[in-house]
């Protein structure tokens, strides 16, 4: 099958996120696996959901760096919105970060466009998001304020934003119709950064360098004079949609070059020889050390977090996710978060 066409349908069946199923979820172990927990036999009840909001005051709550997620149909809601929860490296310790009606835009609509991410700033306290409503043909630039709880909308557009926080949290950059803006939250402004990158963009080794797509090549920028430092041409139409970069690490996931049936773990310094590959489909993020992959598993109605050592291949099964009373339900914008405490 060609690479392009396999890559449409791929990003078809990630759009659409349908999951549906009858059976019981299992309930919670951290067992390592090789297989799909797909037994016949009977499983234990699905764990019960905690409603916990996140709190950023609390500090025993950032020893260790978190998995942010959007999470559909919400076991507690029967509307079937979009929430933003958070939960422990090992898939446990839930907590709800911020509500539908906290982050909608005239409560409607969904966390969107398809391949943003909501992206946390580096001292916790903020969450940068894309809102969209279809009928309206626009998608929001947000923030929303997890101290204050409040929302601050910044702009709108059609584009993907590609959201990037500078390391002090004052600033957030991302993308708008090739253009790249500079939102500052102490003076409220929003104005145009004089440089353009390709999108995604990925702003890293604090604040001095981008990693970002441009069409069919990657590339490297001095983030203050736009200069390229490094490009490398792959010679095909690169989805900035299926990118999912880790600038902590300087890694990153993408449908491998080498086997379309694949997804591969690449470096910003070397992106066109994997370090890793995993089979699709599968929804995944790189951990925060760079070593385990976090991937968001479905067998059965079973739905899990799991976690693979890339340098041995082994595989650690994690909590399971309380089974929703609407049998439809996906986690999907997963990322990492939490460099340093409040």
């Amino acid at each position: 099958m060609p690479k392009s066409i396999f890559i449409a349908l791929f990003s078809l069946v990630l759009i659409t996120g349908c999951e549906q199923s009858n059976d019981q979820q299992s309930g919670q172990t951290k067992d390592t696996v090789k297989s799909d927990p797909t037994s016949a036999q009977a499983q234990p009840k699905a764990p019960e959901l905690k409603v916990i909001q996140e709190d950023i005051n609390d500090s025993s709550l950032y020893k260790e760096p978190r998995i942010q997620f959007a999470w559909s149909s919400v076991p507690y809601r029967t509307d079937e919105k979009d929430e933003i929860w958070s939960m422990s490296l090992n898939g446990d310790e839930l907590r709800q970060v911020a509500t539908f009606e906290e982050l909608s835009v005239g409560n409607e609509g969904q966390i969107g466009p398809y391949g943003t991410t909501a992206v946390r700033s580096p001292n916790n306290r903020y969450l940068a998001y894309a809102w969209g409503i279809a009928s309206k043909g626009k998608y929001w630039r947000c923030i929303f304020d997890l101290k204050t709880r409040k929302q601050t909308i910044i702009a709108d557009g059609v584009g993907i934003p590609s959201f990037n926080w500078s390391k002090d949290s004052n600033n957030l950059y991302f993308m708008d119709a090739q253009t790249v803006k500079k939102y500052n939250l102490k003076t409220s402004k929003l104005s145009d950064y004089p440089h353009r990158f390709g999108t995604p963009m990925y702003l890293y080794e604090n604040d001095t360098k981008v990693f970002a797509r441009d069409n069919q090549s990657l590339k490297i920028y001095n983030f203050k004079s736009g200069k390229v430092l490094k490009e490398w041409e792959t010679g095909q139409e690169l989805s900035h949609t299926l990118f999912q970069g880790s600038p902590s690490n300087q890694k990153f996931t993408y449908i491998s070059f080498n086997d379309s049936n694949k997804m591969g773990i690449y470096t910003f310094n070397n992106p066109l020889k994997p370090i890793y590959e995993f089979r699709l489909p599968s929804i995944a993020i790189i951990g925060p050390k760079g070593k385990f992959l976090y991937r968001y598993r479905i067998s059965q109605g079973m739905r899990w977090m799991e976690k693979i050592n890339t340098e041995t291949d082994e595989t650690i099964k994690l909590s399971f996710l309380p089974k929703s009373k609407n049998d439809w339900y996906r986690v999907f914008k997963l990322t990492v978060y939490n460099n340093r405490s409040i």
